[in-house]
């Protein structure tokens, strides 16, 4: 599967956020194991760039924890003028999610991966939590 996975589920394991960390963490696993293709926005990594630097105080080690989610990731797509302007019309509770959802779906992939479903239901594409998409396909 070609899956976006939204920020908050690579800040759940860099920051070691509760029980999503381990979701996380089994989820990238998952990941590899199946061959699954993980995608991330370029904006999604401006994100987590600016968390590690509020967070580690030292731009080495934030750049590193970039790398890493980088790493993780089959591609980086961009937020393309389209997608800014599809989102703009449609009837979204974030801007931001409605964003990656346009993302997705102008990369033309099977689906969302995020912590925060209800901001992504019923948006003409396929989301999921990292716990359940493992466990739809087992």
């Amino acid at each position: 599967m070609r899956l976006l996975v939204d920020t908050n589920v690579f800040l759940d394991f860099i920051l070691q956020r509760d029980e999503n960390c381990k979701n996380a963490l089994k989820f990238f696993i998952w990941c590899k194991q199946n061959k699954n293709q993980m995608y991330v926005t370029s904006m999604s990594l401006r994100d987590v760039e600016y968390v590690a630097m509020r967070k580690l105080h030292d731009k080495k080690k934030a750049n590193s924890v970039l790398a890493d989610v980088y790493s993780l990731c089959s591609k980086v797509i961009g937020v393309s003028a389209d997608s800014a302007i599809n989102a703009i019309y449609e009837d979204y509770k974030d801007y931001e999610d409605e964003l990656m959802i346009q993302s997705a779906k102008e990369e033309m992939l099977d689906a969302v991966v995020t912590n925060n479903i209800k901001d992504y239901e019923n948006r003409g594409i396929p989301v999921f939590t990292p716990e359940s998409i493992i466990s739809l396909s087992n």
